[in-house]
């Protein structure tokens, strides 16, 4: 009898020592896994950090220093914000065709410079203007509220100018590859076409393309006001990296240099290599 109380008090012991032990490893397993949490959070405010400096860095640099490595078009440089390295474009926003001003043969030359057949850039060009514009029936071609009805879409043209690039991905017809091939060539942040000084060759060819069109209105924003986009990436360790882009209306041709945020958003990338970007 007494033999059999040991044994089982013996039990008893063991299966509280491995008890002990399992329930310490995932003690340890979730110190482990905080802590790594709390250095990546740590290292994204450092890349955030670095990514706000270096904006600031360009914009001295444009402002005050008159530095020529700021310039837009001078293409990617890379500076050190503190320990970080951080790699720095320039562009003028001029130089971007404005959903919101461009024709119809504008937009469709921009659709088939990126890749889309011709076809499907009449429908598209088409369906884009019919988003901007008000009014219940769509142009040949185009879309207005029955036909996104039609395709089971949830929504319809709002008959008012894009409020940001990436409400152009709504259009119907618009695929994620050709909104990916066509962005980075447009904006809704001047007040008027490029002309054919701009630096991007895309543009420059869709340009060339629609010149000679009648409704085409291809002449140059005269203003003493650039805007500028600058997109920074800030690098880390193990692959890490914060990236945003800024565009900003800057003045300094004046007595007293101006600069005012027009758009502040934070550019990742999906899985699939998608560009995601995001206001904050």
């Amino acid at each position: 009898m007494m033999a059999r109380q040991s044994g089982f008090a013996l039990l008893i012991v063991l299966w509280t020592i491995g008890f002990l032990a399992l329930l310490g490893t995932q003690l340890v397993a979730a110190g482990r896994s905080d802590t790594r949490l709390a250095e990546n959070l740590k290292q994204e405010a450092v890349l955030r950090a670095a990514a706000d400096g270096a904006v600031a860095r360009v914009m001295f640099g444009m402002q005050a220093a008159h530095d020529p490595g700021f310039r837009a078009g001078a293409g990617e440089r890379s500076i050190r914000i503190g320990g970080t390295p951080v790699l720095v474009r320039i562009e003028a926003e001029s130089d971007r065709i404005n959903l919101n001003t461009a024709s119809l043969a504008l937009l469709r030359a921009l659709v088939i410079e990126t890749g889309a057949p011709p076809a499907q850039a009449d429908r598209l060009a088409a369906a884009i203007l019919d988003w901007r514009t008000s009014g219940a029936k769509a142009r040949p071609g185009g879309a207005k509220a029955p036909e996104y009805r039609a395709a089971g879409l949830p929504f319809g043209p709002p008959g008012t100018p894009f409020q940001s690039v990436e409400e152009l991905a709504d259009v119907l017809g618009m695929t994620p590859v050709l909104f990916e091939r066509l962005a980075p060539h447009l904006t809704v942040l001047t007040d008027s076409d490029p002309d054919m000084t701009t630096r991007d060759p895309i543009v420059a060819l869709a340009l060339t393309d629609a010149a000679g069109v009648a409704e085409d209105a291809l002449t140059a924003r005269e203003s003493a006001e650039d805007i500028v986009r600058i997109s920074v990436t800030a690098l880390g360790r193990d692959a890490a990296r914060y990236s945003e882009e800024v565009v900003a209306a800057a003045d300094f041709q004046t007595g007293t240099p101006r600069v005012n945020i027009l758009l502040r958003q934070r550019v990742t990338r999906a899985a699939n290599g998608t560009r995601i970007a995001g206001a904050f």
